[in-house]
Order: structure tokens, then sequence, then C-alpha cells
């Protein structure tokens, strides 16, 4: 007995019409694999997000000791520069 193109059309019919059976047939031709590959790509969505957030907020801290660091260097000219009118 041969596959024949109405055949194929007809399995795609019945297909539709039992959705529930798609699954099963999934099953049967998928590697577990390609499967389970949905999970795997929200999983890593959900880590590139976790990741992008974090780097956000290590971008803000860097940021912030740039700034601090500004702020030190020019205390210590400041004092550098009242040290050097002292020893005058």
């Amino acid at each position: 007995m041969t596959f024949e193109i109405q055949d194929y059309r007809d399995l795609v019919e019945l297909l539709y019409k039992h959705p529930e059976w798609r699954a099963e047939l999934r099953q049967l031709l998928l590697t577990e694999e390609v499967l389970t590959l949905p999970q795997v790509v929200r999983e890593l969505a959900e880590a590139q997000k976790r990741t992008d957030e974090q780097l956000r907020i290590l971008s803000q801290r860097v940021d912030e000791l740039t700034e601090a660091q500004k702020r030190t260097d020019e205390q210590l000219r400041i004092l550098s520069q009242r040290v050097d009118e002292l020893t005058e």
C-alpha cells in the first residue's frame, strides 16, 4: 500500500479536526531536543532579561563611581592647593 497525495491531504485535514492528535504526532516525529526547544528558548529569553537588568544596574553604579571619583579628585586638588599655600 502506497501513501498517496490524497492520503496526505486527508491526514492534514484530520489533524486540523483533531488538534490533540498533533501533539501525539509531534512526539512520534520529533526528537526530545526539538520538543524541549520552546522551553529552552523561553528560559534563555528570561535569563537575557535578567542579564540586561543587571548590566543596567552595573552601568548605573559605574556612572555613580565615576562621579564620586571626580568629586574625590576635585577635593584632592583643593587639599593639595591648600597644602601648597600652607607650605609657602
